[in-house]
């Protein structure tokens, strides 16, 4: 059961980064196609499987809980247009390789991917199957509004390799899907499901968010029974990000119709507790999955990674993003491309590459990153692995941070061992509190101001 004190409470709800990358990205800096196609050519050698990850930005209406990059049009001929830049960066990502490297994970994210085509789905498939080598079991997965499919389109991409699916739901109550402009019934959210599995796929996902207007402890409590009635492989519940300076859509939401702080973290609790006992493994942060799940197993076996996608059990890759907005990581290097559309066209049409923003790793970012990511990912960490991957001890290189974490070790939060550090229960949902420790640019003078979500 998890749960918390109104000490602890008061004590860490703080803002802070969600550490889906270290360094976080407004860390990094504006880089220029040349920087890019060098830290390109550096990897070229690598022998490390491939991640690609294509970025579809349309929709063809706003929800107002977005917090995406998207760009909303109903012109069936934005994505006709759109769809050949995606081919080129593929061709330039696949000409630097030296060698014939497979990829092992595909993930079309979005805004709405199903926004394409049949035809242009395949196009991008058929273009990526003949310039890189595919495994039988290459997870390729894709994200899909359950509102705008046709009744064919599952059947149509099981049967072209996809085999991993995300479902948007977010919420089942009418009035809080009537607040935010996504209305779905749960009906076509369960025929969706059920044609999923009919047509193959695995690992099937819903998205939820709690926090969203109207939203109360007993309505989203009525979400989640409903939610483990239909029993998906993987849950990702996110916390509504308000952001309307940033966001000039949601200011179209009232700020009084949203729960207070208190709500959400009664919410929160009791949605991790009912997922639980429903015999969901909590992942961390915001993911949940079924035991013999591949993210259970991974974390089982401590072979989960963290990334911009959120918990992925395929480690040890190189990502490479195609498309606007979308984000490589890749050896000492991450790279964001343009986020502006015309932007985006402008780069690839001169350069065949789009690269804005990115960063290369120092010793320390690696160290940190290596430490963020094996707490964040197995609530564990070893002093040990760290002493053979870096020639270092652990307790020396981060003896001014070992004040601290006795501090949290004192709250509950962790338990420090001669050996290792592991996270305990309410640990677990605070994870980001404890990386934080370890996070050596929020305390630096230059590092660029960043409005972060609270940790609770």
């Amino acid at each position: 059961m998890y749960q918390f004190t109104e000490e602890i409470i008061s004590k860490y709800s703080v803002i802070g980064p969600r550490y889906t990358s270290y360094p976080t990205a407004p860390i990094w800096h504006e880089i220029d196609r040349k920087t890019q196609n060098n830290w390109l050519e550096s990897n070229a050698g690598s022998e490390r499987a491939i991640s690609l990850y294509i970025h579809i930005p349309f929709c063809r209406e706003r929800c107002l809980y977005c917090g995406c990059n998207v760009v909303v049009t109903r012109q069936q001929k934005a994505s006709s247009e759109y769809v050949p830049y995606l081919l080129r960066e593929i061709e330039s990502i696949a000409k630097v390789r030296q060698r014939n490297r497979v990829i092992k994970q595909i993930h079309f994210g979005g805004g709405t991917p199903n926004f394409l085509l049949n035809s242009e789905i395949e196009q991008i498939m058929n273009h990526i199957k003949d310039r890189f080598e595919l495994n039988t079991d290459t997870e390729i997965g894709i994200e899909i509004d359950p509102c705008s499919t046709h009744p064919q389109l599952l059947d149509f991409l099981s049967g072209i390799g996809f085999n991993r699916l995300s479902l948007g739901v977010q919420d089942i109550n009418e009035t809080v899907q009537r607040a935010v402009n996504r209305i779905q019934s749960k009906e076509t959210t369960y025929e969706h499901l059920v044609a999923a599995r009919q047509a193959g796929f695995k690992g099937i996902n819903f998205d939820l968010i709690y926090g969203l207007p109207f939203q109360t402890l007993q309505s989203f409590r009525e979400t989640v029974d409903e939610v483990i009635r239909m029993r998906p492989d993987r849950l990702a519940v996110y916390n509504f990000g308000y952001l309307p300076d940033r966001m000039i859509h949601q200011r179209k939401i009232k700020p009084e119709t949203l729960p207070n702080p208190a709500t959400k973290l009664e919410i929160l609790l009791d949605t991790i507790n009912r997922f639980s006992e429903a015999g969901y493994n909590y992942i961390g942060m915001d993911h949940f999955s079924l035991p013999d799940d591949e993210l259970s197993v991974a974390q089982k076996n401590r072979t989960l990674y963290r990334n911009f996608m959120g918990y992925t059990p395929k480690s040890g890759m190189d990502l490479y993003g195609i498309g606007m907005t979308a984000i490589s990581e890749f050896d000492r290097y991450f790279i964001q491309n343009e986020k502006k559309l015309k932007g985006y066209k402008d780069a690839v049409d001169s350069e065949s590459l789009s690269g804005s923003r990115g960063l290369k790793l120092s010793d320390d970012d690696q160290r940190r990153k290596w430490t963020i990511m094996k707490l964040i990912c197995h609530f564990y960490l070893d002093f040990d692995e760290f002493q053979k991957t870096f020639e270092q001890r652990f307790t020396d290189y981060f003896a001014d941070e070992f004040s601290n974490l006795k501090e949290l070790e004192e709250d509950g939060l962790i338990e420090i061992h001669s050996d290792s550090i592991v996270v305990k229960n309410i640990g677990q949902i605070l994870v980001r509190n404890i990386c934080m420790i370890f996070d050596a640019y929020l305390m630096k003078q230059d590092t660029p101001p960043v409005k972060y979500s609270k940790t609770i």
